[in-house]
């Protein structure tokens, strides 16, 4: 009896889905008895909520649902009642992470064990909270504890590994490239390696019957002994910036990884050797690379997107195929262009697809071919869509950057009459701003080199010889002071228009914008010094009312396509300023075109290299 008992038990569990990978971090459910097909208007809605922005996913125990969230008061945890999706409490465990900026909001999703919630916020906080009541038992500043978090550029961003009284994380410090927290208080039992980390979370395996902890980090593969730290194995995977977002997968005695920047994968056969561990390469290729969305091992077969740019898009869908892999051999068994990026997790012989465009799509779990069952457009308006999904109880829960969804994907006749389901809205997306950058950059995410910045330099004072060029022309029928501002006008409107009209035409990124602003920055001094009477206190303020405006709306354009180190144009305008005076001051033609270069070139190079100054600073 006893025994039935804890079987039961062990079932519940795992009907439950616990940890963002699922029960036992395979991205597997034990689900069964999924509709087959839905009905034309989608899977039955159970509840909708609005949350705020966070790329942490749900995690579902005991009939509660718990993910993080921010708003500009701070960032929450927040546990709502799985069946009806009303809040039970909510708890703030931050302040806002990059409201601002490209990726704001919380990057790990919480960890339930033993009815308690662990999380993990973007500046490092640690804690661990009541699951019923919200309740705070600690928090622990991982960088703090351990003098640094190398490998998180980006900010923190492991979900907690909660088994066996204990927290695992890699965390990148020094001697502590991986960590094991106790549930209790969350004092360290142990911590481990010098590497960076990254923002893979540590991943439990058994080998040969040991439980290990492997860390996918920045530069290296380690595995470590789950109970002493042991370093028991380290595989240098490259030496310089990298990143790791993406599940490895296991079998019981092979290890794969698969990495962004289209490096590819690689598979290695473990084994243990008098008491030591040893690794033998068993394939690797680049006809597999993965970003933020895991792929999934089911039966041999490997499932999941091969991005095949060097880095995910924040506001465009990833180029690449969803594809089947053999898992022994790394072939491709089939690829489809039908999926796209996507999270994906098995159930009842199916494959559950969760897309970054927030469309649902359920299909076959077969290595012979792909079958599409469903699909769904669920959320469109919210951002990129790269919290996995949880299912538990034949619901099914998914988010993005605004709303939550549940749904349910069992048969609709297993659903109360009585229960009232929704509707889901279609949330248009408005225009769609990466229109106007036809090609974008490789590394939208890093500084750009001295190479991409002279090319950008070069366009831009072409765009500034033709306008210069058709203002000297304009001469010859208008007055001087007519044809600077006819200058002016030409300048901004092909800088404005330049970086899509050269990646349309050229297949090339180049950023001119920065044409456009230091051309309104030029301006604000005409106004100063040309308005007379009323006009003297009045245009100067309104024009500087409108350059900030500018400022702001060109912050928002960069951010809107995907281009995050674009802010660095905003920052040269004061190296500039003496060369801008100067050159106002003086009479002479040839002088005052050389020192307006001066001016322009100073404000150009210096802005394009300020966000690399800035990385090797806070290094």
């Amino acid at each position: 009896m006893t025994r039935l008992v804890l079987i039961l038990a062990a079932l519940a569990v795992a009907a439950d889905w616990p940890h963002v990978r699922g029960p036992v971090y395979d991205a597997h459910s034990i689900e069964v008895g999924l509709a087959e097909r839905w009905p034309e208007s989608g899977p039955p809605v159970l509840w909708t909520r609005e949350l705020g922005p966070g790329y942490s996913a749900f995690v579902i125990a005991e009939g509660r649902a718990f993910t993080l969230y921010q708003t500009s008061a701070g960032m929450f945890l927040i546990a709502l009642n799985a069946d009806t999706g009303k809040e039970i409490w909510t708890e703030r465990v931050d302040w806002p992470w990059q409201p601002g900026g490209m990726y704001p909001g919380p990057y790990a999703s919480p960890t339930w064990s033993g009815g308690r919630i662990f999380y993990a916020t973007p500046t490092g906080n640690v804690g661990c909270v009541d699951a019923a009541s919200g309740h705070t038992h600690w928090t622990v500043n991982v960088r703090e504890r351990f003098g640094s978090s190398r490998g998180t550029q980006f900010g923190y961003a492991s979900t907690p590994t909660v088994e066996d009284g204990r927290v695992y994380l890699p965390v990148g410090g020094a001697n502590s490239a991986m960590v094991a927290l106790s549930v209790e208080d969350g004092r360290t039992f142990w911590a481990a390696g010098d590497e960076p980390a990254s923002y893979c979370p540590a991943y439990p395996i058994t080998l040969d019957g040991r439980r290990c902890i492997v860390g996918f980090l920045e530069n290296s593969l380690m595995l470590f002994d789950a109970k002493s730290g042991e370093r028991l194995w380290r595989q240098r995977l490259s030496s310089s910036y990298d990143e790791h977002a993406a599940w490895p997968l296991f079998d019981g005695q092979h290890l794969l990884v698969a990495s962004p920047f289209r490096v590819g994968s690689q598979t290695w056969r473990l084994s243990t050797t008098a008491n030591t561990v040893t690794a033998k390469p068993l394939w690797s290729g680049r006809q597999f690379s993965n970003d933020v969305c895991s792929s999934l091992l089911h039966d041999g077969a490997v499932y999941g997107f091969d991005i095949q740019q060097a880095q995910a898009s924040t506001h465009r869908t990833s180029r690449g195929t969803f594809k089947c892999l053999d898992f022994a051999t790394g072939k491709v068994r089939w690829t489809t262009d039908q999926v796209g990026q996507a999270s994906v997790i098995h159930a009842d012989g199916k494959l559950i697809l969760w897309s970054e465009t927030g469309t649902l799509i359920l299909a076959r779990a077969s290595a012979e071919r792909f079958e599409e069952l469903a699909r769904m457009p669920v959320l469109s308006g919210g951002g990129m869509c790269w919290a996995a999904p949880a299912l538990a109880g034949k619901r099914l829960i998914v988010r993005d950057q605004k709303q939550a969804v549940c749904l349910w994907l069992g048969s609709p006749n297993e659903l109360d009459p009585a229960w009232q389901t929704q509707t889901l809205t279609a949330v248009s997306r408005g225009f769609d701003w990466t229109r106007l950058v036809p090609k974008e950059p490789d590394f939208p995410n890093d500084e750009p080199n001295t190479h991409e910045i002279a090319i950008w330099f070069v366009w831009s004072i072409g765009i500034l010889f033709c306008a210069a060029v058709a203002g000297m022309l304009l001469r010859i029928w208008f007055s001087a002071r007519s044809c600077i501002v006819m200058f002016a006008v030409l300048a901004f409107g092909l800088g404005a228009a330049g970086t899509t009209a050269i990646g349309a035409w050229f297949d090339t990124f180049a950023l001119t914008w920065p044409v456009s602003l230091y051309i309104a920055y030029r301006r604000l001094f005409g106004f100063a010094s040309d308005a007379h009477g009323w006009r003297k206190h009045l245009l100067p303020r309104l024009a500087l009312g409108l350059f900030i405006a500018l400022c702001f709306a060109y912050y928002r354009l960069c951010m809107a396509v995907g281009y995050a180190m674009a802010w660095g144009f905003l920052s040269g305008f004061v190296p500039a300023l003496p060369f801008v005076l100067l050159a106002r001051r003086v009479r002479n033609p040839a002088m005052k075109w050389f020192l307006e270069g001066t001016a322009f070139s100073i404000y150009f190079w210096t802005s394009a290299l300020i966000p690399g100054w800035k990385s090797k600073l806070v290094e």
